[in-house]
């Protein structure tokens, strides 16, 4: 607090809590709905005489899709968040860090057995389950690390 119960402005250059991890979110959220969509068609548009782990593939770099929306929510949650008493407040954003961290390397090991799964089966096939794999991959490691590298910073309390 500033004189006379003033609040004081935020300095500049420290954005507040929201900024930041709502732009990380939305792309997490985007690309996450992308890889998801484009692996349901591929299931879908699969000819029927396509190798039945052909599906696993798709499953595993769905699932990285799905880590990778887990991640964004959490990236919405740290936007979101109230700022309460400071302890509570390093808590909350160590626990999306850490949340962040690992829906990173969930990422990591199923779009790697699924593309590992795709060269097995069929060589360099799909392309788009490279793109995708690799999508979800960059994404899930820039989410990881911009929400760990965030300086989490109270916004002034106004009266």
């Amino acid at each position: 607090m500033g004189q006379a119960g003033q609040a004081r402005p935020a300095r500049d250059g420290v954005r507040s809590i929201s900024s930041a991890p709502r732009a990380i979110a939305a792309v997490s959220i985007v690309v996450a709905f992308a890889v998801i969509v484009a692996m349901i068609s591929l299931g879908f548009a699969a000819p029927g005489n396509v190798h039945p782990m052909y599906y696993f593939v798709l499953i595993a770099v769905g699932g990285g899709g799905f880590a990778l929306l887990v991640s964004g929510v959490l990236a919405v949650f740290a936007g979101s968040r109230t700022p309460t008493t400071p302890a509570r407040d390093l808590e909350f954003f160590a626990g999306i860090r850490r949340g962040a961290l690992a829906m990173a390397i969930v990422v990591t090991v199923v779009d790697a057995l699924g593309v590992l799964l795709l060269l097995r089966i069929a060589g360099p096939g799909s392309p788009v389950v490279f793109v995708a794999a690799a999508a979800t991959w960059v994404c899930a490691i820039v989410t990881a690390a911009g929400l760990s590298r965030q300086p989490f910073r109270r916004p002034p309390i106004r009266p």
